[in-house]
């Protein structure tokens, strides 16, 4: 059926179509309605999504409505970003007045930079570095530690922007702005817009720190059969002695 046809069905809700509606893949059509159930703007590819996918768009959107539904923040960084340190969630507010935005868990963050112009000014792994475990902002909010990274000489910046790399083939980076356009350094605007960043990049570094200590101690314990198979190979390698191994073995067997 064409454009400019005055009655279409739309191919989600099977629900009758006029002129305001949106085209997808194979020439068929959705209707406002079920566009709106997606979490669609203007800027997604809908014309190369099959039914299949928008359907699969609108389970997800629904299934993330309820999780903000159930999303209590524990620890604000201004309006840029949120997290649940309960239920190990965070979440990017979106505009003016702070609409929630997709929840991500903890554990999906791979890695995280700040960049500034364009270029990376510090870079960090979803790995941290160790820290003690508990609880990641206290009974008062407070974060602990900062992140330091290259000094700038440029009076002026133009772009201050939080990458998140998250594990989502589908949509794998979350941009954070703290700086839209051109601004001086020595600014109120940037050093706030700063000091949030640097806010943000130390949480970040306690939730994946936290992460991997508990892989570490969720990990299955290394049994005295694999020490001693990892011996045997450095014995076989030529790296450590005969002497040395009947040792350890014995020393791993107790006897």
């Amino acid at each position: 059926m064409g454009f400019f046809s005055l009655k279409a069905t739309c191919a989600i809700c099977n629900e009758e179509v006029g002129l305001n509606r949106f085209q997808i893949a194979n020439k068929e059509w959705i209707c406002p309605k079920c566009f709106k159930k997606c979490g669609f703007n203007a800027l997604t590819p809908i014309r190369k999504m099959t039914v299949s996918e928008i359907k699969n768009a609108m389970a997800a959107k629904a299934t993330n409505d309820e999780e903000i539904n159930l999303f209590n923040a524990s620890k604000k960084i201004g309006s840029y970003i949120e997290f649940d340190d309960t239920r190990m969630e965070w979440l990017v507010p979106e505009g003016l007045f702070g609409k929630k935005k997709k929840i991500y868990k903890y554990n999906d963050i791979v890695d995280y930079e700040l960049l500034e112009d364009g270029e990376s000014i510090i870079k960090k792994s979803g790995i941290g570095r160790a820290v003690a475990g508990g609880v990641l902002f206290g009974g008062v909010g407070a974060v602990v530690g900062s992140v330091t990274g290259k000094q700038r000489t440029k009076s002026i910046c133009k772009s201050l922007k939080l990458k998140i790399t998250i594990s989502d083939i589908n949509n794998p980076t979350v941009y954070i702005d703290f700086i839209p356009s051109e601004t001086k350094k020595d600014s109120w605007i940037y050093k706030n817009a700063y000091n949030s960043a640097q806010e943000c990049l130390s949480v970040l570094q306690l939730i994946c720190s936290n992460s991997k200590n508990e892989m570490q101690n969720n990990a299955a314990p290394i049994s005295n059969a694999d020490e001693i198979l990892k011996y045997k190979n450095l014995l076989d390698n030529g790296i450590i002695t005969q002497e040395e191994f009947e040792a350890k073995k014995k020393q791993l067997l107790d006897i």
